[in-house]
Parts: C-alpha cells; sequence; structure tokens
C-alpha cells in the first residue's frame, strides 16, 4: 500500500513551466442584452436598447432553434419568428470575436422588467429598453 503513493508522486511530478488546461476557462460567460429589434434575417440580428442608445449585432450560426416566447407559444424555433420592432431579450457568448446567441426571448415591457427584478442580472450590458 504504500508504495503506491509513491508512484503517484512519480507520475504526477511536472516541471514549474508546465502548462495546465483550464477547464473553467474553456466555458466563456454567457450575458444578456434586452432591446428591440431591427434586423432579423438569416445569419444576422440586431438589436438596439433605446434608453441607453446601444446596439449591438449577433452571427446567428445556421440551424439555430433557440427562439422562445414569454407566452409559451414559440418555442425552440427559428430567427424567422423575430420581426423588427419586437422586444427581445437574447442570452449571448462571445466566440472568437463574435457575438453568437444562444436564446432569443421574445418579450412585452412588462415581462422584461419582471424577468429582469426576478433573475436580478447584475452581468447584462443594460436593462429593459424604456
Amino acid at each position: 500500500m504504500l508504495f503506491v503513493p509513491v508512484l503517484w508522486a512519480e507520475v504526477l511530478a511536472m516541471p514549474p513551466e508546465t502548462p495546465i488546461a483550464c477547464q473553467v476557462c474553456k466555458h466563456e460567460a454567457t450575458q444578456t442584452f434586452a432591446g428591440t429589434v431591427r434586423l432579423a434575417q438569416d445569419g444576422r440580428l440586431a438589436v438596439f436598447n433605446p434608453k441607453t442608445r446601444e446596439s449591438l449585432g449577433f452571427a446567428v450560426p445556421a440551424g439555430f432553434r433557440g427562439v422562445q416566447s414569454s407566452d409559451g407559444q414559440i418555442k425552440d424555433a427559428g430567427l424567422e419568428h423575430v420581426r423588427p420592432g419586437l422586444l427581445a431579450r437574447v442570452t449571448y457568448r462571445t466566440l472568437s470575436g463574435r457575438l453568437v446567441p444562444s436564446e432569443v426571448l421574445l418579450l412585452t415591457i412588462n415581462q422584461c422588467r419582471a424577468l429582469m427584478a426576478a433573475e436580478k442580472i447584475s452581468d447584462a450590458k443594460s436593462g429593459c429598453p424604456d
């Protein structure tokens, strides 16, 4: 039994300069952005928040099925359900310098306020547009 720990010490011994892959670092944190849809085309989505006067453009991957509506009528749909003028909350990640959405939630302004209050989002770039 005493021989096993010695083997593990020999196997796990690495030079101090050896890089260790960070498993947590590989998964970038998701962020949210709420605003009015300005553009919704194949592969592209643009959302504008009039409160902060900020606009974000998203690169939508082919076959994207992440559109949901807050009333449950639209679920796991494509970008064809998103129209300019609708209020949307986009959950996204930054991959290779591009903003890639993982979910688009279509909301009313009151639902957006309630969702922001319930989740107490502190890392969101902006609040609900008013």
